[in-house]
């Protein structure tokens, strides 16, 4: 017995994306649809941007999780908050955090997205041949077509110092679920450590009356409006070049990488950060720590110009691992009927976002997101490589739910509204 025709694991943007296109082109019903997230619908990302301090999206008005492209802007209309859409250097708009969350759990309400949604993590997921079984936190779940919808699975790195701490050290980073920044003392003297715009975010959010603030970025800031090239934002021509490459390749990873600005910030964090350190509410320190020893409470620092310092909290926003490290893609990646290639990237079917299993035929397991992005280049973590995976993902399936029995086991034509 099948579940549901589709499941699709994960319920951030991605997820929440996909789930709403799904049903309201009409090509699954509502009980032919799960969401399996263990922190609600936005629930990580939600955690995520009150830890670095967000306050306003990167990407402009037209990059939210509805299907109309201007139902963001239309909603604050409505409400009288467009001034809540605040200026960019490269063209539309950007949604200050609150208006874009305001709109998307509208848009979760209107479709009623919560009552799909199955609280458990998945641990493991086996394409079958002809369903995918995913074993979950709840028990084991089956479907026809499971959609990956997952982002780096906390597979974040820290400095190598920070590799012999005890727990109890006052160290963290900022992506760890038990990071708080409310729970750091008013008056505490705190660390960042990273030079690009999540630690630029932190800096900043911790840099308040009364407590001692320092960042460490070891080498020049650099300022990009865009995490890469508008042209990779099109999936035409830089796409279609990358897709000349072998896939999941070195080649591809290698041409992803060096089109992405990771480690940059955009200008208005920038200037925000350079206020911050020209009013003295953070100090700059250009050099790396390469030791760090707890001490009662605190955590002293040696830094490789020489100087020390004891901080009562050291917070590190040093970025990420491979995104094909975390438990559920180490797991996937471990199963011999699913192909992979450099650094364990899944091998997919450039036009449909599938998974290929070993014999080259397209499984049926789904991937978008930042694991999607061999296939859609750099932005496919991005709001908008939701959005372009949404539009891939339907058009297959479309095609493959034209004639295929239901989840109910009865035959079904459906036609997208």
């Amino acid at each position: 017995m099948v579940d549901t025709t589709v499941t699709i694991v994960g319920g951030g943007v991605h997820g929440v994306h996909l789930a709403i296109r799904l049903l309201e082109s009409g090509l699954v019903d509502r009980s032919e649809l799960r969401i399996v997230e263990p922190d609600g619908l936005l629930g990580g990302f939600r955690r995520k941007c009150a830890q670095c301090g967000m306050a306003e999206l990167r990407s402009p008005f037209v990059h939210h999780v509805d299907s109309d492209p201007f139902s963001l802007r239309d909603f604050a209309r409505r409400r009288n908050r467009g001034d809540e859409l605040v200026g960019s250097e490269v063209g539309a708009d950007r949604p200050t955090l609150s208006l874009f969350f305001d709109h998307a759990d509208a848009v979760c309400e209107r479709v009623d997205l919560e009552s799909l949604v199955v609280e458990a993590a998945v641990t493991d997921v086996t394409d079958s041949g002809d369903r995918v079984v995913l074993e979950t936190s709840a028990g084991r779940h089956t479907t026809r077509w499971c959609l990956l919808a997952v982002g780096h699975d906390r597979s974040h790195t820290c400095p190598d110092w920070a590799a012999d701490l005890p727990a109890s050290a006052p160290v963290s980073h900022v992506w760890d679920r038990e990071f708080d920044p409310d729970a750091i003392d008013e008056f505490a003297s705190a660390g960042v450590v990273g030079g690009g715009i999540t630690a630029a975010q932190v800096a900043t959010m911790l840099a308040q009356p009364g407590r001692d603030v320092t960042l460490f970025a070891r080498s020049p800031f650099r300022v990009e409006s865009l995490e890469a090239g508008t042209d990779w934002m099109h999936f035409s021509g830089p796409v279609a070049d990358l897709r000349e490459l072998p896939p999941a390749s070195e080649d591809r990873a290698r041409t992803v990488a060096d089109a992405r600005h990771d480690g940059a910030m955009p200008p208005y964090v920038f200037r925000r950060l350079r206020r911050a350190i020209d009013t003295g509410s953070v100090a700059l320190e250009r050099t790396a720590i390469t030791t760090a020893t707890a001490a009662g409470g605190t955590v002293v620092v040696t830094c490789r110009d020489g100087t020390a310092r004891c901080l009562d909290r050291l917070v590190c926003a040093t970025g990420f691992d491979s995104p094909y490290d975390g438990a559920l893609f180490s797991r996937l990646r471990a199963d011999p009927s699913l192909r992979t290639g450099y650094r364990g990237a899944p091998v997919l079917e450039d036009d449909t976002l599938r998974w290929l299993r070993a014999d080259g035929s397209p499984s049926r397991i789904a991937v978008s997101g930042v694991a999607a992005q061999q296939a859609l280049g750099p932005f496919a973590r991005n709001v908008i490589g939701a959005r372009r995976a949404g539009t891939v993902v339907l058009d297959w399936l479309d095609d493959e739910l034209e004639t295929s029995p239901s989840a109910s086991g009865s035959s079904a034509v459906r036609t997208r509204e």
